[in-house]
């Protein structure tokens, strides 16, 4: 985890995304992701109570994503060997 201090605001990379601290009254370790790639853009604006909590999301998400990507690849090599219903 990098981390940067610019002006009052500190700023967080992970995975590409900028988290920036944006305290609140009732939430002052709040965050919020304030620059993504392309690829994680449904995390752009949104706000996380903590740092940790973004980190979750942001991981939760690439997982789904690389297990998502490898369903069609195992498919295809069960289709070899076994008879598998529904295959695309």
């Amino acid at each position: 985890m990098n981390n940067t201090d610019t002006n009052t605001n500190t700023i967080y990379k992970h995975r590409n995304c900028i988290i920036e601290l944006t305290p609140t009254e009732s939430f002052p370790e709040m965050v919020t992701i304030t620059k993504t790639p392309k690829l994680r853009d449904i995390f752009l604006g949104r706000r996380y109570l903590n740092l940790e909590k973004a980190h979750a999301q942001i991981e939760l998400f690439e997982s789904e994503r690389m297990i998502n990507s490898k369903e069609k690849y195992v498919k295809s090599q069960l289709s070899e060997v076994v008879v598998i219903d529904g295959v695309d």
